[in-house]
């Protein structure tokens, strides 16, 4: 059973945080393993408790703790909901990782820090143990008795897949925000998909700022790209260093910790480790889908340095970075175990999901026709194939990307709410 303490409350204004620790198991599958790890959240609970979980897109990324009565918090309020913020194993509060925590957490589990260790330490955080320690928790906070909502942006919502084959009679309902996952596809079928997604962003990047052809060949950042305003921000950025090489040769420090800031992979090292192991459900090995199929045909010219024109990659994760990034470094060997690696644990059940259907546990989703990380035709199919008829219900909109929960939570939220309590026709 887990064991939880307070160890911080404030109000700000008229929302109350509790911010709750938990001791869970570190090895779920391992019944002679003792070890624990610490499980975060920051919860909201009145007498009666109506809650919703909140899973936070990555892999790899903490939930940012609610400090005002705005955005998905505040319409999530308005609908009589307390909110589970749950900052996933290994980010956040919930024991992260990073270059010195995992080597002293991988010695004391192990005693030594090969890289078969290292490996047998991060596969314990993955999405089914992420799942299995929000079982502990919703029988720690309401009892074995009581259902709660789960609600997933991007990754998130891959984890509310995994939840739905592991213990869908713990769940009343499902909300999912550009995170319908790929159940029964590899991930160079996602990768395919992606490429062609971000071909797109960036014809239309060069649509919209012509000029910065040329610039960004002088200076050759993406993952914004899949946002709503990526693009914009993207062209900033390339106009400043532009401006900075013309005026000085070379770029600002201010300018270099802008870029810095866009990018997570040296603070949240569990989205270098895991971007492909995601779409591992089995016995499948990724063996560096995105840096293979970078050097594809249709692909070498577009995304790799040429002076002709020069496409940005996206949320892609290649071998290099690992030889680039300072914090990244120390895991080169993990990384290239992880992308060797076949024999990953089930997290989806085809056969489970295939069951679930909406009298049982009500599906929504918003799925966003150009969304560059979370490709519409495999939604689609995925909907057409694992999912009972009349399940999944989806808001499809090309009115926003990757981020619309970010961008719009009110209309996001209002028409998957709408789905939730309405006849379908």
């Amino acid at each position: 059973m887990a064991t939880s303490k307070i160890i911080d409350y404030f109000r700000l204004k008229d929302i109350v945080n509790q911010r709750i620790v938990y001791d869970l198991p570190l090895n779920y599958t391992d019944s002679q393993s003792s070890s624990t790890i610490k499980g975060f959240e920051k919860v909201l609970l009145p007498e009666k408790p109506k809650i919703i979980v909140y899973l936070q897109g990555g892999p790899g990324f903490p939930c940012p703790v609610p400090t005002s009565n705005s955005g998905k918090t505040k319409v999530l309020l308005e609908k009589g909901y307390q909110i589970v913020y749950l900052d996933q194993r290994g980010t956040g509060l919930s024991t992260p990782l990073e270059v010195k925590t995992f080597k002293n957490l991988v010695l004391k589990e192990y005693g030594n820090f090969e890289v078969d260790s290292q490996l047998k330490f991060i596969l314990n955080f993955r999405a089914d143990s992420i799942i299995r320690d929000l079982e502990q928790i919703r029988k720690d906070l309401i009892g074995n008795h009581h259902k709660w909502s789960i609600m997933g942006q991007s990754y998130g919502g891959f984890c509310c897949f995994t939840y739905l084959s592991l213990f869908p009679e713990s769940i009343s309902e499902v909300i999912i925000t550009g995170g319908v996952p790929p159940v029964h596809f590899k991930a160079d079928d996602v990768y395919k998909a992606t490429y062609q997604r971000t071909i797109e962003r960036n014809l239309h990047y060069y649509d919209k700022y012509p000029r910065d052809q040329i610039k960004v060949v002088r200076i050759s950042i993406g993952l914004r790209f899949g946002g709503t305003g990526g693009t914009d921000g993207i062209h900033l950025i390339v106009s400043k260093f532009d401006y900075d090489l013309d005026l000085f040769g070379y770029p600002t420090y201010d300018l270099l910790n802008t870029i810095q800031q866009f990018l997570g992979f040296e603070t949240n090292v569990i989205y270098a480790l895991f971007q492909e192991a995601i779409y591992c459900n089995g016995n499948s090995k990724s063996n560096w889908s995105a840096d293979r199929l970078r050097y594809a045909l249709d692909n070498e010219k577009l995304f790799t340095l040429n002076k002709e024109q020069v496409f940005f990659t996206g949320e892609m994760v290649y071998k290099s970075m690992f030889d680039d990034y300072s914090e990244l470094k120390p895991f080169k060997e993990l990384a290239y175990a992880l992308h060797d690696f076949s024999e990953w644990s089930t997290i989806y059940d085809p056969k489970v999901l295939k069951t679930i259907t909406w009298d049982k546990v009500p599906i929504v989703a918003a799925t966003y026709f150009d969304d560059q990380y979370v490709d519409f035709e495999i939604t689609r199919k995925v909907k057409q194939d694992i999912i009972p008829r009349g399940n999944l219900r989806q808001f499809i909109t090309n009115e926003y990307f990757h981020n619309g929960l970010g961008q719009d939570p009110e209309t996001i939220l209002s028409s998957l709410f709408d789905l939730l309590d309405r006849e379908i026709d």
